[in-house]
């Protein structure tokens, strides 16, 4: 042998080993003591190792942890209770990548040839056998089953054909991925160049593509000398989908005796169980030993990388990792946070990954790196909820609104309502669809859909959200003392948004639509006609509103100018009456021919001297608003009537509020 042993005799039992991995041959002295040890497989990262032992009389799965402060294997710990695998025979043991789930093969005295069963790693014990989908599992023994690290793809043997009468050990290679749909593809079997007449004991490797194998049959040397006669060799080969790559015999381990049970350590060390089928009376024969492989039989470089997943206070999450290529989204592969959010993963080194982070009703978190080392460090940090700011606005003005909005569910269950102000956040979780009807009174509702079951990277969102203001109809006609329809332009005069614009009625009518909930005044402006004036509240309107005006001929006669008020016993005007004043303007600025006097009247109580003084003092204070609102006072008189032309008899409170008025009389044209 052209290996250095380290030769161990324990009782009837004799183990070699040779390990060059981080000490892996300073102890297996808990491994092997007292016991046969056989079908070893060290885990991906080769923390973890295998196998079955008799330490009581018959062959139970046992796993030992390696410590690298001791550079000792742990003490075995047997994987199952005994009543959890009771009636069961339990081979060919393999970790998955993450080490919480153990794959097998196993038969029982209900199904009495071998399965692919799995068991998991939780709440601190290993679950009872769980068979591997239907699909892949068939009444023939399915034996030495191999997981890739990604778990998407699994490498398998069946018996040879009866007529071959091979022994038990015999099969050939089968090979299944996961679908997309989360099912096992129907196994094929691999091509002739894969099964060589005898195999068994496949292993996969970090890389998802190459894979170890043995297969029974000569072997000859580049010279064609033979160097192995009918026995178990170790062999290399890749699957790339078009099985482009004839396995070949790794040279560098062939003895004389069978080699069988290949596994692979993060450092490219190839470990085998040597001389497990030789069997004499009383002792089975099984040593372990491990070899440097050259760089034609290593895997595809590879970069460790490892880093903890927490919430935003530092809580560790148990979360799904993707290995992403980020050119064609492709998952390279997958991987899970254990229970302290832990995780670690093999990616081809010197190349470009993203790495995403999730968990179901929490945040997702992408990272681009590129692995020009051999370890990583990535940590990543999860919320379970947003912070949502929705800014509402008038569609046609743009100017920001109060609303309320109704949250629901993706079966449009309602979760909540909530009021909402411009600026102001709102905290949603994640995990579920939401749909979210934005309502404000006087406009139409407004839906927004957040995909929050779906991945969701960033923890703050702002939006936008537009609605359209309703619009009533309002129908207004004006016609003259006669009767007649009568044209003229009107001035619609938006109040709540201080907006006024001019329109042309033709034919003395027009329907306007205007802006639900807001306050309007409708004013005219008719040659020869008097001025029109009306507030129309669409607040309190609920139906249709259909206004009507006749104007009056402006000729010889008094118009009251309604809303004028002043102070008790005061010239001073009062500030409503400002609004009334400046139509005045606008119908003088507008007509600016006319002259045109302007009149105060009292009604009869107090002296009739006072209330004549009164009346012109009240006359000149409207003459003196509109000479600073730009009116040429050569067009304007102001004149006090006192109490002498009463309109109506004053002999009501009401009937004096009415003979209390201001009054204006088209005197002449310029």
């Amino acid at each position: 042998m052209p290996f250095k042993f380290l030769i161990l005799r324990i009782l009837s039992v004799s183990v070699i080993i040779h390990c060059s991995h981080l000490g892996f041959a300073q102890s297996l002295e808990n491994i092997n003591t007292g016991a046969v040890v056989k079908q070893a497989k060290v885990s991906f990262d080769g923390s973890k190792m295998v196998f079955l032992a008799n330490y009581f009389g018959s062959f139970k799965p046992y796993i030992s942890e390696y410590s690298g402060d001791s550079s000792k294997w742990g003490k075995p710990i047997k994987i199952f209770d005994d009543s959890k695998i009771d009636g069961f025979e339990i081979r060919d043991l393999q970790l998955n990548f993450d080490n919480n789930k153990i794959y097998f093969s196993a038969k029982s005295e209900v199904k009495p040839d071998f399965d692919i069963f799995y068991s998991e790693f939780k709440g601190g014990i290993w679950s009872e056998p769980i068979e591997l989908e239907i699909g892949v599992n068939t009444t023939e023994d399915e034996l030495g089953p191999a997981i890739s690290a990604d778990e998407k793809k699994v490498l398998f043997t069946r018996p040879l054909p009866p007529d071959a009468k091979a022994d038990e050990f015999c099969g050939q290679l089968y090979y299944t991925e996961l679908t997309e749909s989360g099912t096992w593809a129907e196994p094929v079997l691999l091509p002739p160049a894969y099964n060589t007449g005898c195999v068994c004991t496949p292993y996969y490797s970090r890389d998802n593509k190459t894979f170890y194998y043995s297969s029974y049959e000569d072997i000859e040397d580049a010279e064609g000398k033979r160097v192995a006669k009918k026995q178990f060799s170790v062999f290399w080969a890749k699957i790339d989908g078009l099985f482009r790559y004839n396995p070949k015999p790794i040279m560098s381990i062939i003895g004389d005796n069978d080699l069988v049970y290949p596994s692979l350590d993060r450092d490219s060390t190839l470990y085998y169980n040597v001389g497990e089928y030789s069997k004499g009376e009383d002792r089975i024969t099984s040593m372990i030993l491990s070899k440097e492989l050259s760089k034609a039989f290593q895997t595809t470089e590879m970069t460790l990388v490892t880093g903890k997943v927490s919430d935003e206070q530092g809580n560790p999450l148990s979360a799904g990792i993707q290995v992403i290529n980020p050119y064609t989204t492709k998952v390279y592969q997958e991987a899970f946070s254990d229970v302290n959010g832990e995780y670690q993963l093999f990616v081809p080194t010197n190349e470009q990954f993203s790495l995403l982070a999730y968990k179901d009703k929490y945040s997702a978190q992408s990272k681009l790196i590129e692995t020009k080392q051999l370890t990583l460090i990535n940590d990543f940090e999860l919320f379970p909820s947003v912070d949502v700011t929705f800014n509402v606005f008038d569609e046609d003005f743009y100017f920001p609104i109060d609303a309320g909005l109704s949250l629901y569910d993706s079966d449009f269950q309602l979760i909540e309502n909530m009021q909402i102000t411009r600026g102001e956040q709102t905290v949603l979780a994640l995990g579920q669809e939401l749909n979210i009807i934005f309502n404000s009174e006087n406009y139409f509702p407004d839906t927004l859909n957040l995909p929050f079951d779906e991945e969701v990277i960033f923890d703050f969102f702002d939006f936008d959200i537009e609605l359209k203001r309703k619009l009533k109809d309002v129908s207004l006609s004006f016609e003259d003392e006669s009767g007649n329809n009568l044209g003229l332009e009107i001035t619609v005069y938006n109040v709540t948004r201080n907006e006024k614009t001019k329109r042309t009625v033709k034919d003395g009518k027009i329907t306007l639509q205007l802006r639900d909930g807001e306050v309007y005044e409708i004013s005219t402006s008719a040659e020869g006609y008097s001025y029109y004036s009306a507030e129309l509240d669409l607040a309190q309107e609920q139906e249709l509103k259909e206004m009507s005006a006749t104007l009056q001929s402006v000729e010889n006669i008094s118009l009251v100018l309604e809303n004028i008020t002043f102070e008790y016993n005061s010239y001073e005007l009062n500030a409503g009456s400002y609004d009334e004043l400046n139509k005045l303007v606008s119908y003088l600025q507008e007509n600016d021919q006319y002259k045109v006097e302007i009149s105060a009247h009292t009604d009869n109580a107090g002296p009739e001297k006072y209330n004549l003084q009164l009346s012109n003092l009240r006359a000149n204070s409207v003459l003196q608003y509109l000479q600073d609102n730009a009116i040429n006072k050569d067009r304007l008189e102001a004149v006090g009537y006192g109490e002498s032309l009463p309109r109506f008899p004053n002999d009501t409170e009401e009937n004096m509020a009415k003979n209390r008025r201001v009054e204006f009389k088209i005197l002449a044209e310029n």
